[in-house]
């Protein structure tokens, strides 16, 4: 018997380790101080144009928001972390305000779920459906949550896939402006 317990807490312990080695890679970014900088302006390649109608009924032209930095948002209602930094977003376009485009896309997703979501988390922005993924491939979105961060020519300045917190986003954000 206590062998038995003695195998089992060995168990217990190299599981919770290993939780904790999984979660720290997974949430490598989070935990980080480098500073996120956008990509070089030589090395930004145009994003890929998009015309869409938003939920909201309001047509969404990517072209018309050259001028100024766009942060397309991929996500999905049901999604875990993308819950999770929902509201920081949602912070990120209360503090740029209209200085930058905020746009979400719904990826997998029901309109009327992402709307709700949407509404849940203060989000103020064009929300777009991508039902087929369509958008998500020509972004080569690997997953969900996904940032990408388009420069004032409309270029590809920053992308991270995977739930991040609030910081680096502003970063890239401060850098461009």
């Amino acid at each position: 018997m206590r062998r038995l317990l003695i195998i089992a807490a060995i168990v217990a312990g190299t599981l919770a380790v290993a939780g904790i080695v999984v979660y720290g890679q997974m949430n490598a970014s989070l935990l980080s101080d480098r500073t996120a900088t956008p990509i070089k302006a030589a090395e930004r390649r145009p994003a890929p144009a998009f015309n869409r109608t938003a939920l909201s009924g309001q047509p969404v032209d990517l072209r018309r928001f050259a001028g100024k930095p766009v942060v397309l948002t991929f996500f999905a209602s049901w999604c875990s972390p993308c819950k999770q930094e929902a509201a920081g977003t949602a912070r990120i376009g209360r503090e740029f305000g209209s200085r930058v485009q905020m746009v979400a896309i719904a990826v997998d997703d029901k309109g009327t779920n992402a709307l709700r979501f949407a509404s849940h988390y203060g989000w103020t922005w064009p929300i777009v459906n991508d039902p087929s993924d369509d958008l998500a491939y020509r972004y080569n979105v690997p997953g969900k949550p996904t940032t990408v961060i388009l420069d004032q020519q409309g270029r590809i300045a920053w992308q991270h896939a995977g739930k991040i917190g609030t910081r680096p986003v502003t970063q890239v954000l401060d850098a461009l402006l």
